[in-house]
This record gives C-alpha cells, structure tokens and sequence, in this order.
C-alpha cells in the first residue's frame, strides 16, 4: 500500500536511558537510505512520560495530512518496507508472544492524518494508564484503541521464525537491542 500522494514522514523515538546516542538514529537511517521513501524526518529525543510510553508522543506530533511511518531503533531493516505505509492505524501482530500477553507489538506502526486520540487519551491521566498497562504500550493499544494489523512482515532476533533472519525485510531485537551491534551486516562496532 505505497503511498504516492501524501508525503511521508518517519518518526523516530530516540531517548534515554536505553537510547538517546545519535549513533541509534544514524545507524536505521542508514538501513533505510534504499529502503524507505519518506520526505520528512523527526525524532524525538525528550523525556515526558519516560521509557516506551514516550513512543505514544508520535501521534501528538503525526497528526498533518501526511502518510506517517513509526520505526523502533532496536530492528535492522534488510529490504524495502515501503509496503509498510498504511492509510488506517496498523501495527505488528506479536506472533511471538504468549497468550498471557497482548498481541500486538508496535515496533513498525504507519497511519495517514491525525490520529491524536491515541495520545490524548493516554495524556488525560498518564499516571493511571502506565500503572494500569505497566506492561507498556501494546497493552493499552490493544484495549483501549482500534487497529488494525500487518501479515506477518518481520522475524524476531529472540524467537524461533518460519524463516532465518534476515529472510522477511525487517528483524526485531526486542529486549536484546546490544546485540544489534554484534551482527556481521551492522554498519558500526
């Protein structure tokens, strides 16, 4: 679903503690340079509500007539994922994940306007939704806010796949994002 007549913005999460160095930013921008179409880039690099919950922030900010794509900094981009660019909110089906736990992952997220519900709902008592979904934001999108999901479109560093890594266009490091700097096919040491 490329989109030709929006133009497209990527947004990036970069803040500490487990991120904030720039070399996270330049290393996807770098895997993305044939692999991403995109016009317009922002990263956030300020703490409001601390660790995943500030990924929310991006449709605080993604909210124009554009085409949005949202990209964790713990996957490695392998080929094209201009497939990715959804009009309707769409994120990972955590295939991966035990029943126990929600099925979502929001690693790779894309939407077209303004989808500012999804952080202005959360932003109206933050204290009660991060004790409420202290398993982060999947959770909360999960229960509290519609979507919809990719086929499956990546692999996982961590779990067992259908396929070796590297074989779908994007692999996740969730939870082992040092690894990232250990593969052969990273660009940096």
């Amino acid at each position: 679903m490329e989109n030709t007549l929006l133009s497209t913005e990527l947004i990036l999460v970069n803040t500490p503690p487990d991120y904030g160095h720039p070399r996270w930013t330049e290393r996807l921008l770098e895997q993305l340079m044939d692999n991403l179409k995109y016009d317009t880039l922002r990263v956030i690099n300020d703490i409001e509500f601390g660790g995943v919950y500030d990924k929310l922030r991006i449709f605080d900010i993604g909210k124009e007539n554009k085409q949005y794509i949202y990209l964790d900094l713990d996957i490695v981009i392998h080929d094209n994922i201009n497939h990715l660019l959804r009009k309707n909110f769409t994120l990972l089906h955590a295939w991966w994940r035990d029943p126990f736990h929600t099925p979502l992952n929001s690693s790779v997220m894309s939407w077209q306007g303004d989808y500012s519900h999804i952080y202005d709902k959360f932003a109206e008592d933050p204290d009660y939704y991060m004790v409420k979904y202290n398993k982060g934001i999947d959770e909360y999108i999960y229960k509290e806010i519609d979507y919809y999901v990719y086929d499956k479109v990546c692999d996982s560093y961590n779990w067992p796949s259908d396929r070796e890594v590297g074989e779908y266009p994007i692999t996740l490091y969730n939870q082992a994002k040092d690894m990232i700097w250990k593969q052969e096919y990273m660009p940096y040491e």
